[in-house]
């Protein structure tokens, strides 16, 4: 009997890491996605308002290290982007809802991000409208055909 408990609990526990292992890694390509080292405001060109613009809310606000600034962003999806790309305390809690794009010298950029607990909302849950602004020629040779993964 002692023995039986025993062995329940070790599948238990397996069963447990393997679900979760699963629910971490294979629904939401968000870990192995490179932090992005494209400038925010190539990244967000058009989407970024100076805080006292009439058209930002307080909750789009948000430090921007890189410029050592605030500035406030166009909406809410927007923020969610930008939280989950460069907030390392939020990302975990994000997944990547738009499109991946693989380069050589950047490795795999997502093009929007969302929230994991948002995933049962979101339609489609992948593939996505993007967020960023993809720099001129990423993702395309020259004659337009995609290098998406």
């Amino acid at each position: 009997s002692y023995q039986r408990s025993k062995n329940m609990s070790t599948i238990s526990f397996i069963s447990l890491q393997i679900s979760s292992l699963i629910y971490s890694s294979s629904c939401f390509p968000s870990s192995p996605l490179s932090s992005s080292p494209i400038p925010i405001s190539q990244l967000y060109a058009g989407k970024m308002l100076v805080t006292t613009h009439k058209n930002c809310s307080e909750e789009n606000i948000v430090y921007i290290n890189s410029i050592g600034q605030k500035r406030c962003l166009i909406n809410k999806e927007v923020t969610t982007d930008y939280m989950c790309r460069y907030d390392k305390v939020e990302r975990p809690s994000c997944y990547c809802c738009g499109e991946i794009y693989s380069y050589i010298e950047l490795g795999r950029i997502c093009t929007k991000f969302c929230k994991k607990i948002t995933i049962k909302y979101q339609q489609p849950e992948v593939g996505q409208e993007p967020i960023v602004v993809l720099p001129f020629s990423w993702g395309r040779d020259l004659i337009g055909s995609s290098w998406k993964t």
